[in-house]
């Protein structure tokens, strides 16, 4: 659409859209939506987001008139692709494959033949006017019934009567509409000619072959740049349709579902799903982004980049759908077969899963797990970099973490394979490096979590708890952000195994996050006492940072500002009983030496009474007022809300913020913008001052108090000085507050290292018997998993669909901030077809909340001034800037 009459004919087209009431379905008017445009952009642009609600409100019946057209015309062009696509000498060759669900063999329907460029040109606007128009219908609750009965009513049809031009001959097609989209957007993915070559020897029409070698494929089929182009604009427009659940509050969207996603995860056809599955995993898993030359994003894009995002975020979309109990798939199109003894399946399949679930061959489960390692360790590569920026960081780190959460999840091979492997490790320390990196940051909370929470899932799992005694050599090679301070790994006196570096990590992330992560201290701690029971050799650094960590929650202000506040005292103390009891006491001495020189605080919290914990609070609020409260509040170390406590995400029933932040708790939710960031962002910030606050009783104190498991711990300050009486004369442990600079670490070997190692000889040798009875030995508590609740999948939807809204923004701006283009067929600009505009932008968004904030300012990487204007000035002269695509007609 370079000229501008072309433009100003498809804008006058819109006008008539909301202006006119009642355009027949038959009006060749229509096929200006898919005729007129030349690009992406030019839909975009010309059909604003103004007009299409304008014609949602003012004009419904032309608005459905404009999606039944363009969904005909796409079945149109599907079953007529021999003609359009395949050239005369090659129609129809007797030893291809012809298998197909929707297309038919070329016959001579006396119509005229379109060319390649042409039909491709009008099936991508088709799908681009799809993409434009859903989510406005979404966004709108009204619409729900006449939506269902456009698409999934028993009168919707995917035929192609509205059709100008079509014979009465063609055969009826009796699939509701929008099973018929679907099935042709799939269609077209793997259409020869639109999305795969046109090779001798391969079929031409479509038979599902994988886009990749890896998994199900060893044979390449080869691609171009234009057939990659065609692939985006198609997963593109399949992401709109399923991103209905946008508009979903996060606790009714498992019960509502999503009608396009269950037909997509439901349709029991083989080929399709294995065909999708297959070639939506390799292409993810084979790109590499690898090392490129300094500040090579900055001036090239990168096609395969976007294809791959797409993939992916597809991908997770369907394997993480859980389809409602009362989904009714007949409804939908899809028969459900029965069972051998004649009874109806009892509950709908996510095939997608299914099939991921059933991975078993070596060499897949290895291609899945070195593809993830890779992609998550780019960004911690190129963030290492000694040139800042000069590598462009991949941002699919939640689409990754949850796919591997859904394989150790649903695929115990690909499990054991890890574990066994040890490449485990390699993914402890990326989730922590992901935990560490982004605890800070609010709009990145929802990534935060997912790593706790998958790390929470495998800490269930005995034998990944004993691969982590393997001794950690490669400390010295993380990224000076993810070393801990005083680590040696060649010192056994100091730790140096993955369990020492789980627990530091923990304790850093508890105490450095200033209170924004209050909502993961339980799952956290959890983490702890599912590893308790078998990790050994702990080290001494470790174990003092975990009583430094106790002293920190057993604070008696700490205590009773909440209700919920002492589970976590407890639930440390319970992961310190599993490292002592169970025959560990004698490997893990360090603990036992240390829980002796702490011996006063495990007393004073045994002897801790109701009065001296309010007489703490008075004693806090007043040094509050001096040094002022506003400065107080974010210095606070722990954090907690009641509402927060669950094993679920807080709020996870609630509205969640743009990162996967929640804005549910007892406190009021403020908003706050993070200047410092250039995409939107939401912060919710919790604090029970500014709701109600909790006022702790006597009742509820003694309620609790004495239920806290000491007793282990009481007993061996007990029992330990009567067999080693040395042990009265080791001096207390200081607190973390008053350390200074050396290390806990350090100033306990300097005290007395002989008397230290005859101490920790006798303690190695202590009998089994004489320390702990019978009854505190076998002291052994269930790992505690994730739990899945609805409000858990709610947050769970929340996080994946936030994700994928920002990656459409981000990539809307890189885009249109390219210095160079990739040519395609013809000439083309390949990436000018993609559009620089979010599919959901502007949209009301109901699953989190989205806050648009100042865009950062120029940079030595995007300047957004002179530099740009000259570049592109000059791009469009040479004729390759990104709207000068060329078509052939």
């Amino acid at each position: 659409m370079g000229a501008s009459s072309s433009k100003l004919s498809f804008k006058q087209s819109v006008f008539r859209l909301f202006e006119e009431p009642n355009i027949p379905p038959t009006d060749p008017f229509w096929a200006q939506f898919w005729e007129v445009p030349e690009s992406a952009d030019d839909i975009f642009a010309l059909f604003s987001s103004s007009d299409v609600r304008r014609t949602r409100d003012a004009a419904l019946v032309n608005l459905e008139h404009l999606l039944v057209s363009v969904i005909s015309r796409l079945v149109y062009l599907l079953r007529h692709s021999q003609i359009h696509y395949v050239p005369t000498q090659q129609s129809w060759q007797p030893g291809a494959d012809h298998s197909s669900r929707s297309t038919e063999s070329a016959d001579d329907r006396g119509e005229q033949p379109l060319s390649a460029a042409r039909a491709t040109r009008e099936t991508l606007n088709c799908m681009r006017i799809i993409t434009r128009v859903m989510p406005f219908i979404y966004e709108k609750p009204e619409l729900a019934d006449w939506q269902h009965d456009l698409f999934w009513g028993a009168d919707s049809g995917g035929g192609e009567e509205s059709i100008p031009g079509t014979e009465e001959g063609d055969d009826a097609d009796d699939r509701p509409l929008g099973a018929a989209l679907i099935d042709t957007l799939t269609d077209f993915l793997f259409l020869p000619g639109f999305a795969i070559p046109l090779a001798q020897g391969l079929p031409t029409t479509v038979a599902y072959l994988i886009w990749e070698t890896g998994i199900g494929s060893t044979t390449p089929i080869g691609t171009t740049n234009q057939f990659e182009s065609n692939k985006i604009e198609t997963l593109k427009t399949m992401l709109a349709l399923v991103s209905q659940a946008m508009y979903y509050p996060a606790y009714a969207l498992p019960i509502q579902g999503v009608r396009f996603t269950s037909y997509l995860v439901c349709n029991p056809d083989k080929r399709v799903v294995l065909g999708m599955l297959c070639s939506l995993l390799n292409t993810t898993m084979k790109y590499n982004p690898g090392w490129r030359l300094p500040y090579n994003h900055v001036v090239f894009s990168d096609p395969r980049q976007l294809l791959v995002t797409y993939a992916l975020q597809l991908l997770i979309v369907l394997a993480t759908y859980s389809v409602p109990e009362d989904e009714n798939l007949a409804a939908l199109g899809i028969h459900i077969s029965e069972e051998p003894d004649g009874t109806a399946r009892k509950h709908q399949k996510n095939w997608y899963r299914f099939y991921l679930a059933r991975l078993h061959r070596i060499q897949d489960l290895q291609f899945l797990a070195d593809g993830m390692s890779r992609l998550l360790n780019q960004p911690m590569q190129a963030g290492a970099s000694y040139l800042p920026g000069s590598q462009k960081q991949v941002e699919w780190a939640p689409e990754l973490v949850m796919l591997f959460w859904e394989l150790i999840r649903h695929n115990s091979r690909f499990r054991n394979y890890v574990i066994s492997s040890d490449r485990i490790h390699d993914f402890v320390v990326l989730f922590l490096y992901y935990a560490h990196t982004f605890r800070l940051d609010v709009s990145r909370v929802g990534l935060v979590r997912l790593c706790a929470y998958v790390l929470q899932t495998i800490s269930c799992d005995s034998v990944f708890c004993v691969r982590l005694n393997k001794s950690f050599d490669s400390h010295h090679a993380l990224p000076s952000s993810m070393r801990i301070s005083g680590w040696d790994s060649s010192s056994a006196a100091s730790g140096g195994t993955y369990a020492d570096y789980l627990l530091l990590s923990i304790y850093s992330l508890i105490t450095t996050s200033k209170g924004r992560l209050s909502a993961l201290y339980p799952s956290l701690l959890d983490i702890q006492i599912n590893l308790s029971p078998h990790i050994v050799n702990i080290g001494r650094l470790t174990c003092t940072r975990l009583i430094h960590l106790f002293s920190s929650l057993t604070t008696p202000s700490f205590v009773v500002a909440n209700e919920s506040n002492h589970v976590l005292a407890d639930k440390l103390l319970l992961a310190m009983n599993g490292m002592i009891s169970n025959n560990n006491h004698q490997a893990n001495a360090n603990l036992l030496y240390t829980t002796m020189r702490a011996r006063r605080l495990f007393e004073a919290f045994r002897d801790l009474t109701f009065e001296r914990c309010l007489e703490d609070v008075r004693l806090q609020r007043r040094t509050a007022g001096v040094a002022g409260a506003t400065d107080r509040k974010d210095d606070v170390v722990i954090m907690f809300n009641a509402d927060e406590a669950a094993d679920i995400p807080s709020g996870a029933d609630g509205l969640p913020d743009y990162g996967g932040n929640t804005g549910k708790g007892k406190g009021k939710a403020s908003a706050e913008s993070d200047g410092s960031k250039g995409s939107s962002t939401s912060i919710i910030r919790q604090s029970s001052e500014d709701g109600e606050p909790f006022k702790p009783t006597q009742p509820w104190f003694e309620s609790w108090h004495s239920k806290v498991h000491l007793n282990i711990i009481l007993h061996l300050l007990d029992v330990l000085p009567t067999h080693i009486p040395r042990l009265n004369m080791v001096p207390p442990l200081r607190s973390a507050s008053s350390s200074g600079s050396t290390s806990p670490t350090r100033r306990a070997r300097n005290q007395s290292p002989v008397r230290d190692a005859e101490i920790m000889a006798a303690l190695r040798h202590l009998d089994d018997e004489a320390v702990l009875p019978e009854s505190y030995a076998r002291e052994f508590h269930e790992p505690i998993a994730f739990e899945w609740t609805i409000a858990a999948k709610g947050w769970y939807y929340s996080v994946l669909w936030s994700a994928i809204f920002i990656m459409h923004e981000v990539v809307g701006s890189e885009t249109t901030s390219g210095l160079a283009s990739v040519t395609g067929v013809g000439g083309g600009a390949v990436n000018g077809g993609v559009s620089a505009m979010g599919v959901w932008r502007g949209t009301k968004v109901v699953l989190f909340r989205v806050q648009e904030t100042k865009a950062a300012g120029p940079s030595l990487l995007r300047p957004r001034g002179a530099v740009d204007a000259v570049a592109k000035s000059a791009l469009d002269r040479l004729g390759g800037g990104p709207n000068q695509t060329q078509q052939s007609p």
